[in-house]
């Protein structure tokens, strides 16, 4: 097949930059965590998981940036975007062009800096996904009869030539027109919306609680000991309710970070099953959120002793 690189993506270093700025800050509000626990460690986590979530996200841009590829034959031609291949079979391409001067499409993101957002939509070229590294004047369109890609070689007229001498040729095999999304992406699980809202759903509940013994912690704290379990007894006929368990205000925090893990765990054991049994994800998605639930009834039980 004929491989050709993309402009060099100069954006790609914003986005490698903003990605390490955002692990660093990570570390920053990490390191102000207060010695006691309160409100404040709780936001300061928050934003700290959130900094972690953005910058890995930023950091796989660029990585897909730098590995971005195009390659075609006469069949078909592929584009690799980090872990994903778009597979367009060469027959159903329609128009290999550049953009005319008075075509218009709504651009959003950072186009001239080298970060096109990836999706847009036009009413002439239909779903118009962006697999570039510059501006305009260096991109070339690749045009179906749904869709419409826009790429950026770094020879656009040499680019744009030989593609055309390979449709010009006709394909020998027909090539389905697919996306492959590797091994990770590629898991049927992400296309679960209700497995994901279920699981969603119990993260929330997980955070608020998290939240919630944040907040009340400096007054736990200073109780020095907290009831976690009662028990009846009965001395000289009368009936009496002693504290059987007594623990720290800190193992209050056991039950949201079990409850943590077990909706990774849950995730991770949908991602496993779900191609063989699929109604099982389900039964997860609920289990996890219903353990949070119960949480949530421990914990009000406590704190309202």
């Amino acid at each position: 097949m004929c491989r050709w690189r993309p402009v060099f993506p100069w954006g790609g270093f914003l986005s490698l930059l903003g990605g390490l700025a955002a692990w660093t800050g990570t570390i920053a509000l990490l390191m102000r965590l207060p010695d006691a626990i309160s409100a404040a460690t709780f936001w300061l986590g928050l934003a700290a998981l959130i900094a972690l979530c953005v910058g890995a996200i930023l950091l796989y841009w660029t990585a897909a940036l730098f590995s971005l590829r195009y390659a075609f034959d006469r069949n078909r031609m592929v584009i690799h975007w980090g872990l994903s291949r778009q597979v367009i079979p060469m027959n159903r391409i329609t128009a290999v062009r550049r953009w005319h001067p008075d075509e218009c499409v709504a651009e959003r993101g950072l186009h001239g800096l080298g970060l096109p957002v990836g999706y847009t939509r036009s009413e002439d070229l239909g779903a118009v996904r962006y697999f570039a590294t510059r501006g305009r004047t260096a991109q070339v369109l690749v045009c179906t009869p749904q869709e419409t890609f826009v790429l950026s070689p770094r020879d656009p007229d040499r680019f744009l030539q030989e593609m055309e001498l390979r449709r010009a040729l006709g394909v020998t095999l027909q090539a389905p027109q697919e996306v492959h999304h590797g091994p990770i992406l590629g898991l049927g699980i992400w296309r679960e919306r209700a497995f994901w809202a279920l699981l969603a759903a119990g993260l929330v509940l997980n955070l608020a609680l998290w939240a919630v013994l944040c907040y009340r912690f400096p007054e736990l704290a200073a109780r020095g000991f907290l009831t976690i379990r009662y028990r009846e007894v009965v001395e000289e006929g009368q009936r009496r309710i002693i504290p059987e368990v007594i623990g720290r205000p800190a193992d209050l925090f056991r039950l949201p970070l079990f409850g943590a893990f077990l909706l990774g765990g849950n995730a991770a054991l949908a991602a496993w099953l779900h191609r063989s049994h699929r109604p099982l994800i389900y039964l997860l998605g609920a289990t996890g959120l219903f353990v949070q639930l119960l949480f949530w009834v421990q914990i009000v039980f406590l704190l309202a002793r």
